[in-house]
């Protein structure tokens, strides 16, 4: 007659780390990363007075908002900057 061995008895290896234990492990190592990195992406670093300097040399602004080409101060005849609303919408018919 043929020996029986138990399942268990008949693993070469020693038993490892269950799967999920693994796996959930891994996850919250992955939370904690990406947690990390979008605190440092999202951080502000402090205001640099060179950066201000240069700010408002370049658009006469700390904010950098200058407004440098606002539509309403656009020629018509300059077909490179079209006057607005210039061109018929693809809704309404060419008059």
């Amino acid at each position: 007659m043929v020996q029986q061995i138990p399942d268990d008895r008949a693993r070469q290896g020693a038993s490892g780390r269950p799967v999920l234990g693994v796996l959930l492990g891994s996850l919250l190592l992955l939370a904690v990363a990406v947690g990390g990195y979008l605190i440092w992406a999202g951080a502000q670093s402090p205001d640099d007075p060179g950066t201000d300097a240069a700010r408002s040399a370049t658009t006469g602004s700390t904010t950098g908002s200058s407004n440098a080409n606002p539509t309403d101060r656009v020629s018509p005849a300059n077909p490179a900057y079209p006057a607005p609303n210039a061109q018929p919408s693809a809704n309404q018919p060419a008059q």
